[in-house]
């Protein structure tokens, strides 16, 4: 089998379909087929089935996915290490983030790095807690920015990110110079569709019940500065400039920490460990201007 191969199979899952696969790659859809052809033929498995309705991946098909992912990533961190071995800063970075870590923090930190490596082409995955996990674990993406990290995946540092109670600007509460979870009882609580948040307020005390749950921090913020209740997010998912609405400490403080996640550091590409230490140190100067 051939790399080429490999970078066939994954277009085809990817896309699920001949046609489009061999587009996305600059290859004829008979060549991509007969590629496929050969490897099944290679490997002696069913690598997709095919029916009137199109293609879709088997059980051991999945399974050959990963390991091409796995073959392909190793592939590329080869490369990229002889190319950082002759002073050449070159590569493909694929980076996993989470919503609300790509409206604040992405944009400058991406424009920064890019700066300093001109050379590096960037590929940018948003999603969930869980695809961001799953995303690592397999290859997809060779860094992710996360909240709740899974235990088997190896994290750095970011930021930590405070939680504040969000008011209407007619409430009495606005007033108070901290909020607890007691004082919202009886309002109307407005919870974010987020898992990581979900868990890290169950965490941490007797959540208020729940009369809506809304995906969009932004639809939320209207709805609170329309009095129809309350909320508690992060600081991250303030925009620039807030509706009428009243941003309050919580008491006791909740934080949560934003990291970045890699499968296992020890092979991680040249480039990602770049990208690592590059955030680390962009984290600081913002800290450290107040921004």
């Amino acid at each position: 089998m051939t790399l080429t191969q490999l970078q066939v199979l994954i277009a085809v899952s990817e896309h699920k379909n001949f046609t489009r696969a061999a587009d996305a790659l600059g290859f004829t859809q008979s060549a991509v087929s007969q590629m496929i052809n050969s490897l099944e033929k290679e490997l002696g498995i069913l690598l997709f089935h095919r029916n009137r309705r199109g293609i879709s991946t088997s059980y051991i098909g999945e399974r050959m996915i990963q390991h091409a992912r796995e073959i392909l990533r190793i592939t590329s961190c080869m490369r990229e290490e002889s190319s950082a071995s002759l002073g050449l800063e070159a590569g493909t970075l694929r980076i996993g983030v989470i919503p609300s870590v790509s409206a604040k923090v992405l944009p400058g930190l991406i424009g920064s790095f890019r700066e300093q490596f001109p050379q590096i082409d960037i590929v940018l995955f948003e999603g969930s807690y869980e695809e961001i996990h799953s995303w690592i674990s397999g290859s997809v993406i060779d860094v992710g920015f996360t909240t709740t990290p899974d235990k088997e995946l190896h994290t750095f540092p970011l930021l930590q990110d405070q939680m504040k109670v969000f008011v209407s600007n007619d409430s009495p509460l606005k007033d108070e110079p901290f909020l607890t979870f007691d004082q919202l009882r009886g309002k109307c609580f407005i919870m974010v569709k987020d898992y990581g948040i979900q868990k890290l307020l169950q965490e941490h005390g007797n959540v208020p019940n729940v009369t809506f749950e809304v995906r969009d921090p932004a639809t939320i913020l209207s709805m609170v500065q329309e009095r129809v209740g309350v909320t508690i997010l992060p600081e991250l998912f303030m925009p620039e400039v807030l509706p009428k609405v009243t941003a309050v400490p919580l008491r006791p403080a909740i934080t949560r920490e934003v990291v970045l996640a890699v499968r296992d550091f020890q092979y991680v590409s040249p480039v990602a460990a770049e990208f690592i230490v590059h955030s680390q140190n962009y984290m600081k100067k913002v800290e450290t201007a107040g921004l």
